[in-house]
């Protein structure tokens, strides 16, 4: 596995998704963060995208659809322990009618290191049906706006090269 250079700079670029101090209660018998709050850590970050394109909890209670992860791909770099201060960003890679493919950055903000990556390709979903679903207008301009964003910065997110919308 080769070491990825994009800097803690770069990253801080993307709009600030999530922070959080970790408690004990994620470390395993390892005594650090178990993986299963890596992509927890990742998920808050998501939420919080989601929530700020209008496609939050409101609208999955209001219009009954709902996002689902349909692939992800982990990247560990540095252990997180008890105590340290991590955040979270998101950048939109791609965006079809009814999935995107994300990338998430844990920092552990304590040691300043990159902790993880976490590419994760999602799928709108009508609830109802159980099947996917193109996004809502407002929810896709939103999405289409931050994809735009993302699109613009100068540096290459360091995929994994195997996943696609």
């Amino acid at each position: 596995m080769s070491r990825i250079a994009t800097t803690l700079s770069e990253i801080r670029q993307l709009e600030l998704a999530h922070r959080q101090t970790i408690p004990a209660g994620y470390l395993d018998e390892n005594r650090h963060v178990n993986v299963q709050y890596y992509v927890h850590l990742v998920e808050q970050g998501l939420v919080a995208v989601f929530a700020r394109a209008g496609l939050g909890e409101i609208y999955a209670a209001a219009e009954e659809y709902g996002n689902f992860a349909l692939e992800q791909h982990i990247r560990y770099l540095a252990e997180i322990l008890v105590d340290e201060r991590v955040s979270v960003y998101i950048r939109l890679l791609e965006l079809g009618i009814k999935r995107a493919y994300f990338m998430g950055f844990v920092i552990n903000d304590s040691r300043e290191r990159l902790a993880c990556t976490v590419e994760i390709l999602q799928m709108n979903v009508d609830i109802r049906q159980r099947r996917g679903a193109p996004y809502p207008l407002a929810g896709k301009t939103a999405l289409q706006a931050l994809h735009a964003r993302h699109a613009t910065l100068a540096w290459d997110a360091p995929v994994c090269g195997v996943m696609r919308v």
